[in-house]
């Protein structure tokens, strides 16, 4: 493919830092890359968006992982990033509470997230409007191409590019992801807009309504430059809703516009009378509490439920890290959680086998296909007695 260029050296051997391309600039692309960083490794990072990623997402469960992840490459300690939850309550039809229990959490947003890590990584190595198109690998590296005409030569390539990961496809064409038969509708709303009655149902609570086929979970996140004070936060509700497949599933994920989506709707672009027609459903299934906040939510915007896994993460000098790799249904609370396990473990890996990057690989690919699978197994098994069963 191509041979040693600078001083050849053979990454096995030699003591030089590891040089390694991630593609995907998320939060699974930047944790890889600051936990690589932090191994030694020179890394660049490149991110097939041109703007801001920040409008992304929304709420996020701050699994213990994740927080270790920040705190441990001094991003973020806990408390500078979440809102706490100390209790889980799951109302009755009326609104009531039908059982409370006490369960200490902590919840965060996409958005303060990314913030802590793109702060985090240096700016002139995080390259943006970068589409991978190709890759090239032998036994002297590989070569990351970009539509742009860059190619980028490397001894390790993390793709960690999402659900749609091009660096997948080129790897494992014939794995895509699978509809699994439901969508969720989310919304965000500013806790100082709630009635004051109606914050305090949900205030420091991780609040569920389960209904026979359909299920609504909310919950206090920090506001959307990472504010925690009372009434700067915003409240996320997650509303999964069964749609057939077909032109039932097409008409929900066609917006304003008349472009239909592959797996979500953003926020501004679902058409009115989608979201009149849910407001209607919600005020005949949901308890009133719940019928409010989808009433207040300004924007709603629409998430497709898929399934996707794959049987290889590692190949040779080129992984599979986070969604690319594994996307767990969102009732696991654990996608965020799983891409930083996958970023701590790969560094980890590298340091123990020195420039090795084969063999690096090789020792942790085992561990992370299995924390894969037991998510995707538990996320399915959630997902499925939640909207299909008896």
């Amino acid at each position: 493919m191509f041979g040693m260029r600078n001083g050849e050296r053979d990454t096995a051997y030699s003591s030089d830092p590891v040089r390694a391309v991630v593609t995907g600039g998320s939060l699974g692309g930047l944790a890889s890359a600051i936990a690589l960083r932090e191994a030694g490794c020179e890394v660049e990072v490149f991110e097939r968006s041109q703007g801001e990623l920040l409008g992304r997402g929304a709420g996020i469960v701050a699994q213990p992982e994740l927080l270790r992840f920040l705190e441990e490459h001094g991003i973020s300690t806990r408390d500078e990033i979440s809102v706490p939850s100390n209790m889980r309550q799951y109302l009755a039809p009326d609104g009531g509470v039908a059982r409370a229990e006490d369960s200490h959490q902590y919840m965060t947003s996409w958005g303060a997230v990314y913030q802590k890590l793109r702060a985090a990584f240096p700016e002139e190595r995080y390259h943006q409007g970068s589409n991978l198109v190709g890759l090239k690998q032998d036994e002297s590296g590989v070569i990351a191409c970009f539509k742009d005409g860059r190619e980028e030569e490397c001894d390790l390539l993390v793709g960690a590019d999402g659900t749609h990961s091009t660096c997948r496809r080129l790897l494992l064409p014939e794995v895509t992801p699978e509809y699994a038969g439901y969508v969720a509708w989310r919304g965000l709303v500013k806790e100082s807009d709630l009635e004051p009655a109606l914050a305090r149902v949900f205030a420091e609570k991780f609040t569920f309504f389960l209904e026979r086929n359909t299920q609504i979970l909310c919950y206090l996140i920090p506001g959307p430059s990472g504010e925690l004070g009372k009434g700067e936060r915003w409240l996320n509700w997650v509303w999964y809703w069964n749609v057939p497949e077909g032109d039932e599933l097409r008409e929900v994920l066609t917006d304003t516009e008349g472009a239909t989506h592959d797996d979500s709707v953003p926020q501004g672009r679902v058409r009115e009378p989608l979201i009149q027609r849910q407001e209607i459903i919600a005020g005949e299934v949901l308890p009133d509490v719940f019928r409010c906040l989808f009433a207040q939510t300004a924007e709603p915007f629409i998430q497709v439920i898929q399934d996707l896994s794959v049987q290889r993460m590692a190949f040779v000098q080129v992984c599979l890290a986070g969604d690319a790799a594994f996307v767990p249904r969102p009732h696991t609370a654990a996608s965020t959680s799983k891409a930083t396990t996958n970023a701590a473990a790969l560094a980890e890996s590298l340091r123990r086998h020195g420039n090795d990057v084969a063999a690096a690989l090789k020792f942790w690919e085992p561990a992370q296909l299995r924390l894969g699978r037991q998510l995707e197994e538990y996320g399915k098994s959630l997902g499925d007695s939640s909207q299909f069963g008896p």
